[in-house]
């Protein structure tokens, strides 16, 4: 993958967590019910984009570091 693909991607999981958590606390507050289990779900669905935008930003910053 080349420099601009990788940064898209991470770009990619960047806003996929933004709208795991929105979708996650916005459905608890609209339901009649609060769902722990969709808000533990969400939660670790958003900390694994994180991890991987994380490692594909560290990617990217590797690959421009001088030799």
């Amino acid at each position: 993958m080349n420099r601009k693909q990788i940064d898209n991607l991470s770009k990619l999981c960047y806003d996929m967590i933004k709208l795991t958590i929105g979708l996650t606390v916005i459905g608890n507050l609209i339901s009649d019910k609060f769902s722990l289990l969709a808000l533990c779900i969400g939660l670790i669905s958003a900390i694994g984009l994180l991890f991987s935008g994380y490692k594909l930003d560290q990617k990217e910053v590797k690959k421009d570091e001088p030799d």
